[in-house]
C-alpha cells in the first residue's frame, strides 16, 4: 500500500477509536434509567432532594434470601413514595433496636420482643404487619423436639440443653418464661442454654440431632416441615400470639411520610404491581398493627421481673457442632440475616 494511503488509514482509525472512547465515557456516566413499580423513573428518584428512607431488617433467616425479599419491597416503595428506600441489615435482633435508637434507620421490620422494646425505649410507632397467604399475621413461640425424641413434656427437659435466639420472643423470652415456671433455670435440673443466630439455625440444629431441644417461631417451624416432608417436630409448649415482623418507624418521622407509607403498604394488594411484590415478599397483604397487640410480651416480662433480661443479652453466639460429635460448643456468631 502507498505511504499516503497508509497515513490516511491510520488517521481514520485513530479518529474512530477516539470517538468510540468518548461515546463509552459518556455512556458510563449515564445512570441506568430503571422503571420502578408505579412507572416512576429510578434515575429521577435518585436525583430527588428527599432524604432516603433507611429500612432496617431483622436477622431471621439466610441473609441473601432475606435481602432478595426486601429489595423487591424497597424498590416498590421507592417508586410509590418518590423517595429512595435503602436497606440496612443488622447482625443481631438487639442491633436492630440500636440502629433505630442511634438514628441509623428510620423504619424497621421487627419481631415482637424487639418491637416491644423499641416502642418503650425509642418511643417508636408501629404501623403495619404482614399477613400470609394462609391468613396468618401473628406467630407463637414454641419449645420443640424431634418427633422421635424420648422427651415428651417440659418436665423431661431437666438437665437438657436448649437452642435459643437472643432478644426474640419465641427464642428467648417465651422459653425463659416457661422454663422458670418449671424451675428449670437454676439448680441441678437447670437447662443449659445454647445461643444461635437465627430461628432457622435452631430448627436445623434440632433436626440434625446436634441438640435435643429448641425454641423458635411456629411459622419458621411450619415452613421447615413443609420444605422437609420427612421431618416432623413435637411441640412441647406453645406461647400466646404476637404480631409477626411488624413495621415500626421513628417517632420523629415526618407525619405526612408516615401516613403515605402506611397507605402504600395497606393498598399494595389492590394493585397488580403490588401483588407481585407481595408474592416475592411472602405475604398476601399488610394489615394495621397496634401497640396493644404486644401485651403478651409485656405480661411475660412483668411476671419474670426486672432480672430476666440479664439472661443471654450479651453479644449473640451461635454454637456449631463438630460433625464427628454430637457435643455442641459455643462460637461467636457471624452476621446473618429474613
Amino acid at each position: 500500500m502507498p505511504m499516503g494511503r497508509m497515513k490516511i488509514s491510520e488517521t481514520i482509525l485513530s479518529v474512530t477509536l477516539l470517538v468510540l472512547l468518548i461515546v463509552m465515557l459518556v455512556w458510563l456516566g449515564i445512570e441506568p434509567d430503571v422503571v420502578t413499580a408505579n412507572g416512576t423513573s429510578a434515575q429521577a428518584i435518585s436525583q430527588s432532594d428527599a432524604a432516603p428512607l433507611r429500612l432496617g431488617l431483622i436477622p431471621e433467616r439466610d441473609i441473601f434470601e432475606q435481602r432478595r425479599r426486601y429489595e423487591v419491597l424497597a424498590e416498590y416503595l421507592t417508586g410509590e413514595l418518590d423517595r429512595r428506600v435503602t436497606l440496612v441489615t443488622s447482625s443481631t435482633y438487639h442491633g436492630a433496636l440500636n440502629d433505630m435508637a442511634e438514628d441509623r434507620t428510620d423504619a424497621a421490620f421487627m419481631g415482637s420482643m424487639v418491637a416491644a422494646l423499641t416502642l418503650e425505649m425509642v418511643r417508636a410507632r408501629v404501623l403495619v404487619k404482614p399477613q400470609t397467604t394462609d391468613g396468618v399475621s401473628t406467630y407463637r413461640g414454641v419449645i420443640f423436639v424431634r418427633d422421635d425424641s424420648p422427651i415428651r413434656n417440659l418436665e423431661d427437659l431437666a438437665g437438657q440443653s436448649i437452642a435459643m435466639v437472643r432478644t426474640t420472643t419465641a427464642g428467648h423470652l417465651f422459653p425463659i418464661f416457661r422454663l422458670s415456671e418449671y424451675g428449670l433455670l437454676s439448680g441441678e435440673d437447670a437447662v443449659a442454654m445454647r445461643w444461635v443466630g437465627t430461628h432457622d439455625q435452631v430448627i436445623q440444629e434440632v433436626d440434625l440431632g446436634r441438640i435435643a431441644v429448641g425454641a423458635a417461631k411456629d411459622l419458621r417451624i411450619d415452613a421447615y416441615e413443609k420444605q422437609h416432608p420427612m421431618t416432623h417436630f413435637r411441640r412441647l409448649a406453645l406461647g400466646d400470639p404476637v404480631p409477626n415482623n411488624a413495621l415500626l418507624v421513628r417517632n420523629d418521622m415526618d407525619e405526612s411520610l408516615i401516613k403515605e407509607l402506611t397507605r402504600v403498604l395497606l393498598e399494595m394488594d389492590q394493585h397488580e404491581s403490588g401483588q407481585k411484590v407481595l408474592s416475592v415478599f411472602g405475604a398476601a397483604r399488610f394489615l394495621p398493627c397496634q401497640s396493644d397487640e404486644y401485651q403478651a410480651v409485656y405480661d411475660m416480662t412483668e411476671q419474670l421481673g426486672p432480672g430476666w433480661g440479664n439472661i443471654g443479652l450479651s453479644a449473640p453466639q451461635v454454637f456449631m457442632a463438630d460433625p464427628a460429635s454430637t457435643d455442641a460448643t459455643d462460637a461467636t456468631s457471624q452476621a446473618e440475616g429474613p
